[in-house]
């Protein structure tokens, strides 16, 4: 194995994930095509998607995991709410959950992310950060759904506020069954 198929991203504690299993639940049955839901434990915010990462080398895991040690911040708070879908509700691929509170600094810890891992090569993401939770993807759009009923879903969901004191590099193995997620690293917010 030369290559890890890496991102990194927030871990949700087990009341989110629980929240985005019984909402993942509640969404198939009103997609006509076929849905594929986040599986429970699975579920978290991504500030960084790497891809096929090399394990050594000047842009390897190991130098990755250097680079995002040296990242400072503050602990902070998430909380989400509403949702919709990517890349729109005419053709929907991805169902997803958005944050109330905790965007802002979602936002500038990815920029943060981005800028420590420049200097590796790892290009910077090419369109704007928007902070989000995948609940489901869509995998035949065209058979149709009721979306303004899974909007509807999205809006009445009432999540659990989440204390962020972490970020995480994360290995994702990909199997028939869905991606399942390793923890490489987490580096810990600095105490205030």
């Amino acid at each position: 194995m030369d290559h890890v198929r890496a991102f990194v991203g927030l871990a949700l504690p087990q009341s989110c994930q629980e929240m985005a299993g019984r909402l993942g639940a509640a969404l198939a049955p009103l997609c006509r095509g076929r849905l594929s839901r986040v599986r429970t434990g699975q579920a978290h915010i991504t500030l960084k998607f790497l891809g096929e990462t090399p394990v050594s080398g000047p842009a390897g895991i190991e130098a990755v995991g250097e680079a995002l040690g040296g990242i400072r911040f503050a602990p902070f708070r998430l909380n989400l709410a509403g949702g919709g879908f990517f890349p729109g509700q005419k053709r929907p691929r991805v169902v997803w959950a958005g944050l109330r509170e905790g965007a802002q600094a979602c936002r500038e810890l990815a920029a943060a992310v981005d800028a420590a891992l420049a200097p590796l090569g790892i290009a910077p993401e090419g369109n704007p950060f928007a902070a989000h939770l995948t609940l489901a993807r869509i995998r035949e759009p065209e058979r149709g759904g009721d979306w303004p009923a899974m909007l509807a879903l999205l809006t009445q969901a009432l999540w659990p506020p989440v204390p962020v004191a972490a970020m995480t590099l994360w290995r994702s193995v990909l199997s028939e069954h869905g991606a399942r997620h390793e923890v490489l690293r987490e580096f810990p917010a600095a105490a205030t």
